[in-house]
């Protein structure tokens, strides 16, 4: 991909999911050339590659729309990026931690305890554990030391509210909103455990359930009105409309 194409790439990705286009809006290739300040070729290219991301469809002469995304679609693809890590947790148990990702887990962790045990009352303590969680997940892929594994977890994480940094906290009901977050502490930490143990099948089954349950809260909680609003500010939130 030439600096052209990528920059030009990176620069549609990002207007679409800060919601720069409606969802359902048809983006003609001279008017993102226009827009980006390219040719209609890279305009064209890029467009293409974010079809094959899912943020744009393309439809049998009609050209390229926003992509509309429902709560169930986002769900859905959480559950896949679940998959992807389960076999992630499964390689690196099967690896070994190395000591330095093995400390940089444990220190994590830690931190994670240190949150739960404040309360996570705070927008300061959620974006702390928002970053941590991000941290966490994308300490375990590269302990894979699967690079087609990385790649293909990034593309996903690309999606609305898909990634590990993309977190819907229950805002009306605190005290659910606190069990959400420690049953998902509870979840590392036996994931980790299975990975230390060097148990692949374990650690593949528990990151698979964490993914379900993740995609479940995110259905859960996504039902209240103010909590979409919320999740709207969110990258590519201004494109997710209630399921039907």
């Amino acid at each position: 991909m030439s600096f052209a194409l990528e920059d030009a790439t990176t620069a549609l990705r990002c207007r679409l999911l800060a919601g720069n286009f409606d969802p359902g809006t048809k983006l003609r290739e001279i008017s993102v050339a226009e827009d980006l300040g390219v040719s209609r070729t890279i305009a064209r290219l890029a467009m293409s590659t974010l079809e094959h991301e899912g943020l744009l469809t393309r439809e049998p002469n009609r050209g390229s729309r926003v992509k509309r995304f429902s709560i169930k679609e986002i769900a859905d693809a959480i559950e896949v990026r679940g998959e992807l890590e389960a076999m992630a947790v499964r390689q690196a148990a099967e690896r070994g931690l190395e000591a330095a990702a093995d400390d940089e887990l444990s220190e994590m962790l830690e931190r994670f305890e240190e949150l739960l045990t404040a309360g996570v009352t705070t927008d300061e303590m959620r974006d702390r554990w928002v970053e941590l969680n991000s941290a966490f997940h994308a300490c375990l892929i590269e302990a894979s030391g699967n690079w087609a594994l990385k790649v293909s977890i990034a593309q996903m994480s690309r999606l609305p509210l898909v990634s590990p940094s993309a977190l819907i906290f229950d805002r009306k009901d605190h005290e659910n909103g606190f069990r959400q977050l420690a049953a998902s502490h509870a979840d590392h930490m036996e994931i980790v455990a299975a990975i230390r143990a060097r148990q692949g099948h374990r650690a593949e089954a528990r990151m698979r359930e964490h993914a379900y349950m993740n995609a479940r809260n995110k259905r859960l909680n996504l039902a209240d009105p103010e909590t979409m609003d919320l999740a709207r500010a969110l990258p590519g939130g201004p494109l997710i409309r209630p399921d039907n």
